[in-house]
């Protein structure tokens, strides 16, 4: 497959940034970064919301948290109303450190839906992104539940895996496929088989209409959609279950996390929460090299 975007502008500068990054790398199971390890983090992260009780997460003495790219005091904000976890589906990231979690959270008697990113450095969070969306933005609990059965976080055999470059540019070209006039130079092919997304809970792939736009059914490609921009993109990437998930600010405005799931070099499924209940200027965090 002939890659374009992260792979072709930056090469060179993603040969240097790996690279440099073997060492760091070769060290991860020292530094409480595998796979078993990042898991029970997250694990203990989420007993611990759901007990709002900060002092039953392992946190680094330096963490900080986020909701909807606003800082949060820790123990504070959903860690205050979170009742229950519903529903969650999760990745990790043993290259950065990181864990990424797509969850349905009780509040209140009413379903909020929680996407948040974990930090993990030596067993300990030091960092806890979030995007929160509550009352209308909510679209369809009910059809995202209807999608546990999707297989996220099964093993992928080699030969159906994609290298974590090529996962993180056909993730980055899904955002680049929205500007009409001269877009950056792309490829579509990571969504030219069959694939359905859900935002916010809602299928948006069934077919027809949308904001007066012909949509064909199962298709992912939201080019001829709408024409806009996004904000820089931050990844994390789990080759071996074959999902990359980006963070943005969705037409520069909104708190979005994407969630992809590629087999084969294709992408079969998306999972995106966004909040767009206000505008926002930034997502709180740093930008990152796109190929990091």
């Amino acid at each position: 497959m002939k890659r374009t975007g992260i792979l072709a502008k930056t090469g060179i500068v993603c040969f240097f940034v790996f690279t440099a990054e073997m060492a760091a790398s070769a060290q991860t199971s020292d530094s409480g970064c595998t796979r078993a390890t990042l898991k029970a983090v997250t694990e203990k992260f989420f007993a611990a919301l759901e007990r709002h009780d900060k002092s039953a997460a392992p946190l680094a003495s330096n963490v900080r948290y986020t909701e909807n790219g606003i800082e949060v005091q820790v123990g504070k904000g959903v860690w205050e109303t979170a009742v229950k976890t519903i529903f969650k589906r999760g990745m990790v990231d043993t290259h950065k450190c990181g864990t990424h979690t797509q969850a349905i959270i009780e509040e209140d008697g009413k379903p909020i839906l929680y996407g948040v990113r974990l930090k993990v450095d030596r067993e300990k969070i030091s960092e806890i992104e979030a995007i929160v969306v509550r009352g209308k933005q909510v679209l369809d609990v009910k059809g995202l539940l209807d999608t546990g059965d999707q297989d996220w976080e099964g093993i992928l055999p080699p030969e159906q895996r994609s290298s974590r470059l090529a996962m993180m540019a056909a993730a980055d070209d899904y955002f680049e496929l929205f500007v009409k006039e001269k877009p950056r130079k792309v490829s579509i092919l990571p969504y030219s088989r069959a694939c359905d997304r859900w935002e916010n809970g809602l299928q948006t792939t069934k077919g027809g209409t949308n904001q007066g736009v012909t949509m064909p059914a199962h298709s992912c490609s939201p080019v001829g959609f709408a024409d806009m921009s996004h904000g820089p993109r931050r990844f994390l990437v789990d080759e071996e279950t074959g999902v990359v998930v980006a963070y943005t600010l969705f037409n520069n405005i909104w708190p979005d996390f994407h969630m992809f799931k590629m087999r084969n070099g294709y992408v079969e499924w998306i999972q995106a929460y966004f909040e767009y209940g206000q505008q926002y200027k930034t997502m709180g965090w740093p930008d990152e090299p796109a190929c990091k």
